[in-house]
């Protein structure tokens, strides 16, 4: 009698039947079922061999890139690598051959174009002249905002969230309408994405045409366009549109520009877009230059076989290495992207990418500083709790230079603490001055604190420390050339605000206020060489304005209005109009049940309530804007559906 393999399970079960059941049957009848059972048993080897190579588990996501050793990303790779690795996990050949059908995402670029029917359009022209509505930091360097305007028109960029109403009635395979447990027709769900709308107005206040660009096309998840902002082009042809988005393919965040033709303001059109990779961060406008500054997450264990996986890209092309700064410490793996587009065409001039995030950034005439804050620490001696030994954190500044066509990395500045906000930074005459904030971990002590760096050699040439009463934090900044106007606070709403003389950085001398209830979030030259702080009066629920003026010897309040009210604290959303005394802010008051935009006037002694102007911008506070042309104010808000509200006020 013919035998099977005794090393094999099915051949030794095979084995055992025929032995009892075929014994007795004639010899042609055994040799069918002894080669039957051969077949069965090949049958059987096979599938066990397929899922021991298909199914049984291995472990993947070790940190090893030795296979890349040549490429010119390795020593970047490293770095990437130990600050994303995390423990191996299992998997097998048929989840590794894609055999489930799954696939990953890759990031699909796009690249300068999306022209619809413009096709090669003849550059516009335009009688128009640029004016200036926004409150830059810096002559010059243009500033995003929702509002911009020339000498006939104004354009103010809505948002509408997506939304989801009931649509069609849900019928089923019979064609009959679905009825719910109350026999009502249900109703299918309709969504209407989100969308950016371009709102443009005669300086008449005639409504001219709105051009709305959906979130399906644009950006995706409907919380990215409330970061929104806009550039009217110096000859009024085009508007630009930066918007962050996230790409549910590639899982990454980025943002996108968009080029709008408004050389004829009735009938806008796209012209170009472009995308970059990052969350936005800021962005400048110099000429015919749109700086872009932007933040490039990389997840978990990337694979370096992927490139846009782990390196910013842009116009679709990943940066090459000598565009890419890597420091010696890096904290996170993220990149801070700088890139110069020309305005009126947006294609890239040039890409510089700093292997690091950025916090704050400030643009002067010449360069760009992005800041890093990473927290430092004394050497651990083994004595003690090593939190003990935290130091104060320390603000890492970049600085790279710009002109049209280049980005150059000049290097690299550290101050001692942390920065508030972009006002914070100030070049003047070849000084970089930066004031910070530095907390000591070990005593739970704050400092007050001012550094100049010379931008020929990045050393430090002046400081003073610790100039603000125990347990003050610096919470706003404004520069005037040889002055900058710094407010102080502590948590119990008691701040001086100092005036700084730095004409002689050898001998830096200040003055202030004293201490004075509340504290100021934002402070501005104002009408007559005063100074305008707004910001918390005795807490948050107290709106204070206050006007200062200074002398010899001290920083004075001249006069104040306070009121109980909610209010934005978004300094884009003030209107300050330092040269007729007028400022104004949407509100929401407490005790005498008054909300709307809050108009008030300096008359030179005083601060007086012109009039609080209802519904215009009370769901989006942050998103109300204003201006003033011709003794008029043009007030800007927009509803829930994105639809733009427009009130004319006039102010003489």
């Amino acid at each position: 009698m013919t035998t099977y393999d005794e090393h094999d399970n099915y051949g030794r079960r095979l084995n055992k039947i025929l032995e009892k059941t075929e014994t007795q049957r004639a010899a042609q009848k055994k040799r069918r079922k002894i080669a039957l059972a051969s077949v069965l048993s090949s049958a059987a080897a096979l599938v066990l061999a397929l899922n021991l190579t298909l199914f049984v588990p291995y472990t993947v996501g070790g940190y090893d890139i030795s296979a890349y050793a040549g490429s010119e990303y390795y020593a970047l790779m490293d770095e990437i690598g130990s600050l994303t690795y995390t423990s191996p996990h299992q998997t097998n050949n048929f989840e590794r051959w894609g055999l489930n059908g799954l696939s990953g995402g890759k990031v699909d670029m796009e690249s300068n174009g999306g022209l619809g029917d413009s096709g090669e359009a003849t550059p516009p022209t335009s009688d128009q002249h640029y004016e200036e509505v926004t409150n830059n930091q810096v002559e010059g360097v243009v500033e995003g905002d929702l509002l911009k305007r020339s000498d006939k028109y104004l354009y103010y960029l809505s948002y509408a969230k997506a939304r989801y109403h009931r649509g069609d009635v849900l019928v089923d395979e019979y064609g009959e309408p679905i009825l719910d447990e109350n026999g009502s027709k249900q109703l299918a769900p309709s969504p209407s994405p989100a969308k950016l709308i371009l709102n443009i107005y005669t300086v008449n206040g005639e409504k001219v045409s709105t051009y709305a660009i959906s979130g399906e096309e644009t950006f995706t998840y409907s919380g990215y366009g409330e970061r929104r902002e806009m550039y009217l082009t110096a000859d009024c042809t085009e508007i630009l549109i930066l918007v962050p988005y996230y790409d549910t393919d590639a899982k990454a965040l980025f943002t996108r520009i968009l080029g709008i033709d408004v050389s004829d303001p009735t009938a806008p059109r796209e012209f170009a877009r472009t995308s970059v990779s990052g969350d936005y961060v800021s962005s400048r406008l110099v000429g015919n230059t749109l700086l872009l500054v932007s933040n490039f997450r990389v997840g978990r264990n990337p694979d370096f076989a992927e490139e846009k996986q782990y390196l910013p890209a842009v116009d679709g092309e990943v940066l090459p290495m000598r565009d890419i700064v890597l420091p010696e410490d890096p904290t996170s793996a993220r990149y801070t992207v700088l890139t110069s587009f020309a305005a009126d065409s947006l294609s890239s001039n040039a890409s510089l990418a700093y292997f690091d995030f950025s916090d704050e950034v400030y643009v002067s005439a010449e360069h760009i500083f992005t800041t890093r804050e990473k927290v430092a620490y004394a050497e651990d001696t083994g004595a003690g709790d090593r939190d003990a030994l935290w130091l104060p954190p320390m603000t890492d500044i970049a600085c790279t230079s710009y002109d049209g066509m280049n980005l150059t990395y000049r290097g690299e500045m550290s101050a001692i603490g942390s920065i508030v906000d972009q006002y914070s930074l100030d070049e003047h005459e070849g000084v970089l001055r930066v004031f910070t904030t530095g907390t000591n971990y070990a005593t739970g002590r704050t400092t007050c604190n001012l550094w100049c760096f010379d931008l020929s050699t990045f050393e430090q040439i002046a400081a003073v420390e610790d100039f603000a009463p125990e347990g003050e934090s610096v919470k706003s900044v404004r520069f005037d050339g040889d002055i900058a106007y710094v407010c102080t606070a502590t948590m119990s709403y008691s701040d001086p605000v100092f005036e700084f003389d730095l004409r002689d950085y050898g001998n830096i001398t200040f003055k202030d206020t004293g201490t004075i209830p509340g504290y100021s979030l934002s402070l501005v030259k104002f009408f007559g060489d005063t100074l305008l702080g707004v910001g918390y009066g005795d807490g948050f629920d107290e709106l204070k304005i206050e006007v200062y003026t200074s002398d010899e010897d001290k920083v004075t309040p001249l006069c104040e209005f306070k009121l109980f009210a909610r209010f934005s604290t978004e300094f884009k959303a003030y209107f300050i109009d330092a040269e007729h005394g007028l400022v104004g802010l949407q509100i929401r008051s407490y005790n005498e049940h008054k909300s709307g935009y809050l108009l008030l006037r300096f008359d030179g002694y005083d601060l007086v309530e012109l009039m609080t102007v209802e519904n215009v911008g009370m769901l989006y506070p942050d998103d109300a804007r204003a201006c003033l042309v011709d003794g008029t104010v043009y007030l800007f808000g927009y509803t829930n559906t994105g639809d733009c509200i427009l009130k004319m006020v006039k102010v003489g």
